[in-house]
């Protein structure tokens, strides 16, 4: 498996739960061209049963979640995906703090 698109797609499909992340948690990060506003967050947490959340803070109505496969979930890579992003996030804003 040296082929980097097939460690992607491995990743996607079987992540394991990063221990620098928590359930309960919003991992936010303000967008590059806010123009001096502060307005514009991605925002992506999870709750304890390991769903996902997403939603920004310009976001009108419920945030949009996606589940655990054993709870219904019907996008585990997405899921997976959102949990790289919130990683991902979490770095970054430790790195360079809004």
């Amino acid at each position: 498996m040296s082929n980097p698109a097939s460690k992607l797609h491995k990743i996607l499909e079987d992540l394991p739960w990063p221990q620098e992340l928590s359930t309960g948690t919003s991992y936010r990060r303000l967008h590059d061209d806010h123009d001096g506003t502060r307005e514009g967050e991605l925002i992506v947490g999870f709750s304890p049963d390991g769903d996902a959340w997403v939603y920004t803070d310009k976001h009108q109505g419920p945030s949009l979640r996606f589940r655990m496969p054993m709870g219904g979930g019907r996008s585990p890579r997405v899921r997976n995906a959102l949990v790289l992003l919130a990683l991902a996030i979490k770095l970054d804003s430790e790195e360079r703090p809004d």
